[in-house]
């Protein structure tokens, strides 16, 4: 998502198919994460000139992470009750924030 952000933000998607491309994606699975972004409220537009995705007004999208060292039993839950670590420390993303500059 932070990759997809940065390229409609820089103007530099390039086509669906492009665009798709560079994220491994197909484009019916593009298009997709692009509805959803729009049902979250962003206004993403494609100008086919530039041949880019841009965002139309001043709502963008702002993404951050954070880590968290998981307890055994956190881990355990994970893995559907089965052990895969002792312990570990896991990637997990905090919820999207739009931002309205």
């Amino acid at each position: 998502m932070k990759y997809i952000h940065h390229l409609i933000y820089n103007r530099a998607t390039g086509n669906p198919a492009r665009f798709a491309g560079r994220l491994q994606l197909s484009k019916r699975q593009l298009f997709n994460i692009l509805e959803e972004m729009r049902i979250m409220g962003l206004d993403i537009r494609y100008d086919k000139k530039s041949e880019t995705y841009f965002y139309n007004g001043n709502i963008y999208l702002d993404i951050s992470y954070s880590f968290k060292k998981l307890s055994n039993s956190e881990v355990k839950n994970i893995n559907e009750g089965g052990r895969f670590f002792q312990s570990a420390i896991l990637f997990h993303p905090a919820p999207l924030i739009l931002h309205c500059c």
